[in-house]
């Protein structure tokens, strides 16, 4: 197990930065900017190193020293599209991976030199080295643990950023670490009691102080209020639903802003039950509320919202099978009052994230609402196994979302709004109910089509319209949330950074 610390965010480097207790030494950037190190770090590195990168004999050169301390020179390209960020977080994340983790028993210095110093590249550039060292294992002879010093360095010409701090930073990146081993856990160990319990105690350490509230509707209680999605969804499991909610208010806030993420704890599809090759990693399906909470964590402690109040909502359940699982034909009223004819008890995310956002409506008063989740294996198909899904009811407001994606390197890209033709009243439609939770085709665009079922619990209905008074956005990261058979994290930047977007554009 790693520790991942921001030793340097600097235009200057003092060799003196670098630990002696160190056994890897990686540095990272542009083929310009390794071939003009500053002398205290080119002193560091031996200068054939140097040179075979300036040369272009190679993109990767590792040496050691009489002592066996490796250092490694690795290139960064620099070729991205319209539809990356800043730099290729990707594979600056591959690099640090393969590369600083050799030496298993040995800390390590990584230095990224960036080409620019402005609070993306910043940002981007430290969440992917922090991807790379997973937190959570069980494995009954762990790595050592390390500690991974990060050095960031820009161009000499600019001045410090101002924009985020080291201590920001550092915040920011045990969120991302947080969140993803969150993602790790196994269901045996996460479960909606203890995922509940989880954010307990973190209220406790960190939020309540600063005045965050937090309020959990747990088990029996989401029945008697009527949140019948949720409770239909996660009633089978010895470990009952619950719906948390975290919320900042700021006292001059104009506008009530509420995230809300799925938290399937485990996914065994129900009565509709999956494959034996479908199940596993079913524990990556509470991705969505691990980055809306970690988000939530990481925005109110580092730039807490001026001109809004942020509210998080984790909808947290269990699909399992038993003998009161919801079935096929059964109908559900959500929370929203209206009623659901069940035709597939796999398409549970879209349920519970219903309640969540009615929730949102009817208590919070929400003028904008993010949700977030491993909704459809069609993701992928849509946008990428990279890029997250976004659907929004205003255009506007969707290139906002993509653009914070951008800037984070939590890349996203837009799914059609098209209600007229993905919408509930065409896909959806059930003789006995008011909708039905699946599509009776699947073919017809069905990322878009299960966004379009959360958004019908929205109310009042007119005020969630396209272009309507109220922003919503839909984020389906199927995908994203996890790299190889580990999680990501992914979300968390994206929705701190979109935090700083609103509380400018309601300022």
């Amino acid at each position: 197990m790693a520790t991942v610390l921001i030793r340097s965010l600097a235009n200057a480097f003092e060799a003196s930065a670098l630990s002696s207790a160190a056994k890897t030494l990686l540095v990272v950037g542009s083929k310009e900017a390794l071939a003009t190190l500053p002398s205290s770090l080119s002193a560091a590195v031996p200068s054939h190193q140097t040179a075979a990168i300036a040369a272009g004999f190679t993109e990767l050169s590792t040496a050691f020293d009489a002592a066996g301390k490796a250092s490694t020179l690795a290139v960064l390209s620099t070729k991205s599209s319209r539809h990356f960020g800043p730099i290729r977080g990707d594979l600056l994340h591959d690099i640090v991976s393969k590369n600083a983790q050799k030496d298993k028993d040995g800390d390590a210095d990584v230095v990224v030199v960036l080409d620019k110093a402005d609070r993306d590249s910043i940002v981007t550039a430290a969440l992917s080295v922090a991807r790379a060292f997973p937190l959570y294992t069980q494995k009954q002879k762990p790595n050592p643990k390390k500690q991974i010093n990060l050095h960031l360095l820009h161009p000499s010409s600019s001045a410090t950023p101002s924009s985020i701090s080291t201590a920001s930073l550092q915040t920011l990146i045990n969120a991302v670490r947080d969140a993803a081993q969150l993602v790790d856990t196994p269901p045996d160990q996460l479960n909606p009691t203890t995922y509940a319990d989880i954010v307990r105690r973190v209220h406790a350490e960190k939020l309540k102080d600063i005045g965050v509230e937090l309020e959990v509707i747990q088990g029996t209680e989401l029945q008697k209020r009527g949140y019948g999605a949720i409770w239909a969804v996660g009633k089978a499991s010895e470990n009952l639903p619950a719906l948390v909610i975290l919320s900042y208010k700021p006292s001059n806030a104009k506008k009530n802003v509420a995230w809300v993420g799925k938290g399937i704890t485990f996914d065994t599809g129900g009565l509709a039950i999956k494959s034996k090759d479908g199940m596993p990693t079913m524990k990556v399906d509470m991705g969505g509320s691990a980055a809306v909470f970690q988000g939530f964590v990481a925005t109110v402690l580092t730039t807490p919202p001026k001109n809004f109040a942020l509210h998080a909502i984790l909808c947290l359940a269990e699909n399992s099978v038993d003998q009161i699982s919801f079935r096929p034909d059964d109908v559900v009223t959500a929370y929203s009052g209206k009623t659901i004819e069940i035709n597939n008890t796999d398409a549970e995310g879209r349920l519970v994230l219903s309640d969540g956002a009615s929730h949102a409506c009817k208590h919070l008063s929400a003028d904008v609402i993010i949700d977030m989740a491993t909704l459809t294996g069609a993701q992928a198909y849509a946008t990428g196994l990279r890029h997250g899904g976004v659907l929004s009811n205003n255009e506007s407001f969707e290139q906002t979302v993509v653009s914070a994606g951008r800037a984070s390197g939590d890349l996203a890209y837009p799914l059609i709004f098209c209600p007229e033709l993905i919408g509930i009243g065409t896909l959806m439609k059930s003789e006995v109910a008011d909708m039905k939770n699946s599509a009776s085709d699947r073919s017809n665009a069905p990322s878009t089509g299960a966004g379009m079922f959360v958004h019908s619990h929205l109310s009042p209905e007119e005020k969630w319209v396209e272009n309507g008074e109220g922003l919503w956005a839909h984020i389906d990261m199927a995908y994203p949330v996890t790299v190889g058979a580990r999680g990501t994290g992914w979300g968390v930047g994206l929705l701190t950074t979109l935090a700083g977007k609103l509380d400018v554009q309601f300022a």
